[in-house]
């Protein structure tokens, strides 16, 4: 662990994480200073931490403040490419985020899960059954709150939290006693640089487990990975029946150690996938101590995340689903693996330098597309291309509507962007919810 005693801390960005840590710092008795690119001067929260000693340097990110630094515990969202962290790696400052502060503040018990795709349903399912099987058990990271304000405030309770790549890529130290990633895709290239970077990043998970600890992978992705090098038990899945696999599926039912879990046929979210993430939940929830009638109630009624694939609504009869979090094209082709055909795609953001042919071998189940933000005239190119119909709009509003006029019944219009959201929003869940929100417009037309 980084030792903290006597180091003078800097706390580099604000938003949730970042106030979180400073105060907790502060509260802790260490020396810490918080640095926002933003102007904070009237923001309420910065207030609260000035008050409680906390000093900001607010407005930019200036050199000098490096000459006295011990230690960076940095926004995920911010890249190193940044002068002033270039400038701290030069001086051999540590850089970390704040996961690997928890981890070092805390000894905490702590369940990481992530993955290109799925880690976010794959967290609230698992937090979902241990929570119903009365664990004392909380929810943290991306999907839920900072994992070092919940390690602060549950120091001995079991900690669920999504960690992304980001914050994987900030960790020195971090251990978690189960580890899994989803699957190991491409994301994030703009941040990352290179795929293996990305990669790297998400295997940084595992890096510092040992025989005691667990990680859960998926046999299909078994050469993404140096098995050999890997210290912690290895659980390999499968969702076919496979006797090379640890966990499989054998006449519909999830199978580890002779214990049937759960029956495929009964997960209610459409595709795959969710199958995939409902065997990572039920096993990691089974190894810590759930019981299977609980797994089955939990995993059989389990509607999705907000944002994730949500089933928002039907009007007229067609269906509209919510997937606004498919930030990449390998996201929104596994949301069109859900469905067979009669889809209204709507798609389309900031504009990442990502080649979107991932989508093309899914064509033959879209029926239309509507496009929209930087990567507009992109995908519109594409899908006339390769004759899919595709219409322009502005932002998802707009684009929702005239999705739902180029629908009949029968039909399904998916709002999964295959982009970021920054082009337009401020984040995926402003998005979603200006779709879920013009969903409630349409419903209540004659």
């Amino acid at each position: 662990m980084i030792n903290l005693e006597d180091k003078k801390i800097l706390v580099l960005g604000f938003a949730r994480s970042g106030y979180s840590t400073a105060k907790i710092l502060n509260k802790l008795g260490y020396d810490v200073i918080l640095n926002a690119y933003d102007d904070l001067s009237s923001d309420a929260k910065a207030i609260e931490l000035r008050n409680l000693g906390v000093e900001i340097v607010d407005g930019g990110h200036p050199l000098e403040l490096l000459d006295n630094i011990d230690l960076i515990v940095k926004n995920p969202g911010i890249k190193y490419e940044i002068d002033f962290l270039q400038e701290a790696i030069k001086k051999n400052i540590d850089i970390i985020t704040e996961i690997e502060l928890a981890n070092t503040l805390f000894n905490i018990d702590m369940v990481a899960i992530t993955g290109t795709n799925g880690k976010t349903t794959t967290t609230q399912m698992t937090f979902d059954i241990l929570k119903n099987a009365q664990k004392d058990v909380y929810l943290a990271g991306n999907i839920g709150y900072p994992s070092i304000e919940v390690a602060y405030n549950h120091p001995n309770a079991l900690i669920v939290t999504e960690v992304s790549s980001f914050q994987l890529q900030g960790t020195k130290y971090f251990k978690p006693s189960i580890a899994a990633i989803t699957n190991l895709g491409i994301g994030h290239l703009d941040y990352h640089g290179s795929v293996e970077n990305y990669r790297n990043a998400k295997r940084n998970i595992y890096k510092n487990q040992t025989k005691d600890d667990i990680l859960v992978l998926n046999i299909k992705e078994v050469e993404k990975y140096k098995i050999s090098e890997i210290n912690s038990q290895v659980i390999f899945y499968d969702t076919k029946e496979n006797p090379e696999a640890d966990v499989f599926v054998k006449n519909n039912m999830v199978v580890y150690k002779d214990i049937e879990l759960f029956d495929i046929t009964k997960i209610s979210l459409p595709g795959m996938h969710n199958i995939e993430n409902a065997i990572n939940a039920a096993l990691i929830s089974y190894i810590k101590g759930a019981d299977i009638s609980t797994i089955r109630e939990v995993l059989y009624s389990f509607s999705g995340v907000k944002h994730r694939l949500q089933f928002v609504g039907e009007h007229k009869g067609v269906k509209f689903y919510n997937d606004s979090k498919a930030t990449n094209p390998v996201a929104t082709t596994t949301a069109l693996s859900g469905f067979e055909n009669n889809i209204i795609l709507v798609c389309g953001g900031k504009d990442r330098g990502i080649d979107f042919k991932e989508l093309v071998p899914f064509f033959p189940r879209i029926k239309a597309m509507v496009v929209v933000g930087e990567s507009k005239e992109i995908l519109f190119n594409l899908a006339t291309t390769n004759g899919v119909e595709c219409e322009r709009a502005t932002k998802i509003d707009d684009a929702t509507f005239l999705a739902n006029k180029l629908a009949k019944r029968g039909d399904i219009v998916l709002l999964s962007p295959a982009c970021a959201s920054w082009d337009q929003y401020r984040c995926f869940e402003d998005r979603g919810e200006e779709f879920i929100a013009t969903f409630e417009k349409i419903s209540q037309e004659d």
